[in-house]
């Protein structure tokens, strides 16, 4: 299970054990943990009150649900890229 609390400040502190060479890489996978963390999140909550907002309907939180999934999977790769660049195991 992912936890995202917090992960941007983690990510941080983090940066001063990147490689040489690897900032980039590991900015680009940084920021795009918290945009899909956040996004998820969002997507996540939204799609508890599905039934509740016009025009919702259980169709409706199907789809903010998959998309919550999908972010989520997008920050477990990026995730997996920052262990990458700093040599972790998981």
């Amino acid at each position: 299970m992912i936890h995202c609390f917090k992960v941007e400040k983690t990510l941080m502190r983090l940066q001063e054990y990147v490689p040489p060479g690897k900032d980039g890489e590991f900015q680009e996978a940084m920021d795009k943990v918290v945009e899909k963390a956040d996004e998820g999140s969002g997507l996540a909550y939204v799609s508890s009150w599905g039934e509740s907002n016009p025009g919702g309907g259980k169709d409706r939180i199907e789809l903010f649900i998959e998309r919550s999934k999908n972010d989520v999977v997008d920050v477990q790769k990026s995730l997996e890229t920052v262990m990458n660049i700093l040599e972790l195991k998981p």
